[in-house]
């Protein structure tokens, strides 16, 4: 795994302002150079306070967002294609997430901490609604990485009281789970990095089933891929009884790919013979993203634990982990505690977020716009064959993977200028650091502007030629 940022990444906050032609539709509206001159002395002083690694999206000082559209100070509107890194899925700012907000604020506790709380009630009783039965509980976390520690240790701990040396957790190279030290080590292609000494010597990954670029049929030979992934694993030593649990990301979030349906419904059937809990990490693919309230349903199975974020409030920091009461019941009264997990505002933020969900119907929105999308993309894949290798995603969350016009190489250069030339054009995405360009507008943009957002792609990328 690369642990160094990618050559072709720039601290973009020093970027010095760029021509833009001027664009103004009822979606989109470019009036000055790029990045505003009037913001430089935001962006500079970001540079000097921030460290690089935080420096590294397009240049913009977002004043305000509403719904589908980001805008600076200066009055640059974009149609916003980033939705905060996946967060927004019901759109940015919206009036009933804001009012929930304001009249908690104004009336209610703004620190809690584990004291029991009304809206920490309601809020669990509408997520274990969305989910299996068997999930019958919900453990509120504050960000996604934390949710993914709290599964970790609640799977080890399930596993060992079964047998003591049912410790072993299994991913997948390539997946992304989060920045804190299990997390870490649960992404990428090994549980060991560069930084870290004693790396977890019980974290394995399996190679993940990646078809070839635009080939999405499935087969059963992916349960053979998987049974042999075991019987090597098995060869160095971790045989399936070890195994506590399977932490899989859903679809894999740089490039928005997903299992092959086969050999997931395998995984499941492997888990089950030999008591192994699958984990889904649904912090990109949930609350509606993919076309359906969750990702996993694409695969018809059965999760043990699902771990959520970004989208249950659509605004505000929260996340829970969602399961059986065999497994987060294992840890007595206390042995976890955190200050700002399920504070009440986020609580009352995802609370209203989820009554847009069904009011607007916003699953369903994103299934149908996301076959608009993914048939605009198709065509301007065609429009540049020699750069665009694939489109992968479902629903409104989708990939587009960039290659090199002469090699076919993927290339990550090309993915970063056309990011900047797409904000350019009046389209707000965000770097993936990878070789991809992410398409994840909210769920309740309108379809003229997808459509144009889509084209204003394609104008991007012509520019940069």
């Amino acid at each position: 795994m690369q642990e160094s940022p990618p050559t072709y990444m720039q601290n973009t906050f020093l970027w010095d302002p760029e021509q833009c032609n001027a664009i103004d539709t009822d979606h989109r509206c470019i009036r000055t150079s790029l990045p505003a001159p009037e913001t430089l002395p935001i962006l500079r002083e970001s540079a000097r306070l921030f460290p690089q690694v935080n420096c590294f999206q397009p240049p913009i000082v977002w004043h305000h967002a509403d719904e589908y559209q980001v805008c600076d100070v200066v009055g640059n509107r974009w149609i916003d294609f980033s939705s905060g890194a996946v967060m927004a899925n019901s759109g940015h700012g919206q009036r009933e997430i804001r009012e929930a907000v304001i009249e908690h604020a104004d009336s209610k506790p703004l620190a809690q901490f584990c004291f029991a709380s009304d809206v920490r009630v309601e809020l669990a009783q509408e997520l274990v609604k969305l989910v299996p039965p068997e999930l019958d509980k919900v453990y509120f976390w504050t960000v996604g990485s934390e949710t993914i520690e709290c599964a970790l240790r609640l799977a080890r701990i399930w596993g060992i009281r079964k047998n003591p040396s049912k410790h072993h957790v299994l991913t997948h190279t390539g997946d992304f789970h989060g920045w804190t030290l299990g997390a870490h080590q649960l992404s990428g292609d090994s549980a060991g990095k560069p930084w870290l000494d004693s790396p977890d010597q019980n974290i394995h990954h399996l190679p993940f089933p990646r078809p070839p670029l635009g080939d999405e049929s499935d087969h059963p030979d992916w349960e053979q891929f998987f049974d042999r992934s075991i019987e090597d694993l098995a060869a160095r030593g971790v045989l399936p009884e070890q195994v506590a649990a399977v932490i899989v990301e859903t679809m894999q979030g740089w490039a928005m790919t997903p299992f092959p349906i086969s050999y997931m419904r395998r995984l499941r059937q492997w888990a089950d013979a030999h008591e192994v809990l699958l984990v889904f990490d649904e912090m990109q693919t949930g609350f509606g993203r993919t076309g359906k309230w969750f990702g996993y349903e694409h695969y018809n199975v059965r999760p043990d634990m699902l771990c959520l974020g970004k989208g249950i409030s659509s605004s505000l920091p929260i996340a829970a982990l969602l399961g059986s009461s065999e497994v987060l019941d294992v840890l007595s009264p206390g042995e976890i505690t955190t200050t700002h997990a399920a504070h009440p505002l986020s609580c009352a933020a995802a609370l209203a977020n989820l009554r847009l969900f069904h009011d607007k119907q916003l699953v369903q929105e994103s299934a149908r716009k996301g076959e608009l999308a993914r048939n605009a993309l198709e065509q301007l894949r065609t429009r540049f064959p020699h750069h665009i290798a694939a489109v992968t995603g479902f629903g409104l969350i989708l990939a587009l993977h960039v290659s090199h016009p002469v090699t076919g190489e993927p290339d990550g250069g090309l993915a970063r200028d056309w990011t900047w030339s797409a904000v350019k054009h009046g389209v707000m995405m965000f770097f993936t650091n990878r070789t991809t360009i992410k398409v994840c507008p909210p769920l309740a943009i309108p379809d003229d502007a997808l459509i144009e957002g889509i084209e204003a792609l394609g104008d991007a990328l012509q520019a940069i030629q």
